[in-house]
């Protein structure tokens, strides 16, 4: 363990240093910094990583490996090699710019062990985990995380930490113990947005989220979530072993990603459709069906059956189309099947070449009467 860290251990427990006080900024400076710090490697005892604004400069730098000693699973039985990394008290130290402000890449300079920020000391404050906000470290004795944004509707929150020898420094989401404290830094500028406003922004491929300015903080970002394609844009082909009306979906925005959401079965029904995803048309029972109802056509009393995706009303002793009913659609009354003597079988009132045909029966009848009046 280095000299510098040694007189940390004491200068922590002393209420005074020599130190100046932290710089004036806002929380989103330190969470900059946090980031800057993802994919360096643990280091026990080290407090440094090369950044570009808010990112890590990896292809510069070189991250630095940790491999755990022989038997141990590591730090701190771990040896480290490379010029650069950080163990979890070195990085929130440089992080918050604590005891001494220093860049980034600066290494074997001055900070403090976990268990330090666990209590009140002139650089920060201890705070509810209630209320835990960007920038604020949650402490154990042993171990120090930086939050980088608030609590999310699972109960955890985003963090970056220095994990450990195998893990180095990664950035995550998740949830602590009963042992953890969360702590503040002073110096932090009060306010980073004015009261009321609001944001958004494009998440994933179809979604937004937004975020509102709440005591003069942002608060963290809303679920994302955007607006369904409508229309021609809706429609989808759902792959797989997907049959009927299962395999034809709808596209909705899920959590900002477009996804194809596969038609419900339902019962099946006389309309020519696979509604029950079975790979088979119009195989439901005769009540789904609507089939076996009397019913009349243009032929007499009928019996309702599924024929061809449509209820239609059948003469008894026959089918549709049959020897007894094949006459073509009439062009006059769509969807109206007439004979050769004009009886329809299709359901439904009868068509215009049927009428017709009455007609001509009635006045030949009546041409008839009226010669055989006059023959007498």
């Amino acid at each position: 363990m280095r000299l510098s860290l040694t007189i940390l251990i004491l200068a922590s427990i002393l209420p005074g240093t020599a130190f100046p006080a932290p710089p004036e900024e806002p929380p989103d400076a330190i969470v900059c910094r946090g980031y800057s710090a993802v994919g360096f490697s643990y280091w026990w005892g080290g407090e440094c990583w090369c950044s570009n604004g808010c990112a890590p400069n990896l292809s510069s730098c070189s991250p630095g490996v940790c491999t755990p000693d022989a038997g141990s699973t590591g730090c701190p039985d771990c040896t480290h090699s490379g010029t650069y990394g950080a163990d979890c008290s070195g990085f929130v130290s440089k992080a918050w710019l604590v005891p001494n402000p220093t860049e980034t890449n600066a290494c074997g300079v001055d900070r403090y062990v976990a268990s330090s920020f666990t209590a009140d000391h002139a650089y920060w404050d201890v705070v509810s985990m209630n209320d835990l906000r960007p920038a604020d470290a949650v402490a154990s004795s042993s171990h120090v995380i930086l939050v980088m944004d608030f609590e999310d509707a699972y109960g955890e929150h985003e963090v970056v930490e220095a994990k450990g020898c195998t893990y180095g420094i990664v950035n995550q989401s998740r949830t602590f113990s009963s042992s953890y404290s969360g702590a503040r830094r002073v110096s932090l500028t009060t306010c980073t947005c004015e009261e009321g406003q609001t944001e958004s922004e494009a998440c994933g491929d179809c979604g937004t989220r937004v975020r509102s300015c709440v005591g003069c903080m942002w608060t963290g970002w809303s679920d994302c979530d955007g607006p369904d394609p409508q229309g021609p844009d809706a429609a989808c082909e759902v792959g797989g072993d997907a049959q009927g009306v299962c395999a034809r979906g709808t596209r909705r925005c899920v959590a900002g990603w477009l996804t194809c959401t596969p038609g419900a079965p339902g019962t099946e029904v006389c309309d020519g459709e696979d509604n029950d995803c079975d790979g088979l048309t119009d195989n439901g029972t005769a009540v789904t069906l609507g089939e076996g109802y009397p019913c009349l056509n243009q032929c007499g009393e009928g019996v309702s059956a599924c024929l061809d995706g449509a209820v239609r009303c059948v003469t008894p002793g026959s089918t549709w189309p049959d020897q007894t009913c094949n006459g073509d659609d009439d062009p006059e009354d769509p969807g109206h099947t007439t004979t050769e003597d004009g009886c329809a079988c299709a359901a439904g009132g009868g068509g215009t070449h049927g009428k017709a045909m009455i007609w001509f029966l009635l006045l030949a009848l009546l041409v008839g009467r009226v010669r055989l009046v006059r023959r007498s």
